[in-house]
Formats: structure tokens, sequence, C-alpha cells
């Protein structure tokens, strides 16, 4: 996959989570920081195959390239055009450099 600057048109914020543990040692989440809002391109695909039929998808996958961050993780969220999209994978950098970061996600949809 080839990327260049001038194709990171998208506008995302990275969340983490707030947490804090109670009395019992359970992690309570208390909302959201925003890490960063990054230019990124975002490539949505959704394929779920069995036994050679298309079954109905339930959720839209994403792959997102952002410039190359080293702070992102597995339990941070994307917030994008509205949608919340889930780290599906942890970060990786493309092609083995440190140029860009690739971001597997997915945005679970609701029945309507």
């Amino acid at each position: 996959m080839y990327v260049s600057l001038s194709e990171l048109r998208h506008r995302i914020r990275i969340l983490r989570p707030l947490t804090t543990v109670d009395e019992e040692g359970n992690l309570i989440e208390q909302g959201w920081t925003e890490i960063a809002a990054v230019w990124a391109k975002v490539l949505p695909y959704a394929t779920k195959i069995s036994d050679g039929y298309a079954e109905k998808v339930d959720e839209v996958s994403y792959r997102v390239v952002i410039r190359y961050r080293e702070d992102i993780q597995v339990t941070d969220v994307l917030r994008w055009l509205g949608k919340t999209l889930v780290l599906s994978a942890p970060p990786y950098g493309m092609d083995g450099l440190r140029k860009y970061t690739v971001i597997e996600a997915r945005e679970l949809v609701e029945d309507g």
C-alpha cells in the first residue's frame, strides 16, 4: 500500500479511556481523554465469507493510516465523522518504516 501526505485528508481524534480502580480492584471507566487529533487516510472494507457464500456483515472494518506515532495503545478508540472505531489489532509501522502508522479498527453496526 502506498500513501502520500496529500492523501491524509480525514481528521480523526484518538481517545484514551480514563479508568480508576474501586475498592474491590475492578477497573471503572470514567470517560475519555483526547490524546491527539491527526490527519489520516481512512480505508473502509468489510468482508465475511463462510462456505463460499457472503454472510450478513454486522461490523465494518477500517484501515487507518496516520503519520508515525508510538503512543497509540490497543485500548484507545478513534472518532471519525461521528463514528467510534475500536482498535482490533496493535498499531504497526507501514513497511517496517517509521514514516506511517497503520491502525486496524472496526465499527459495530447496530441493527435498525
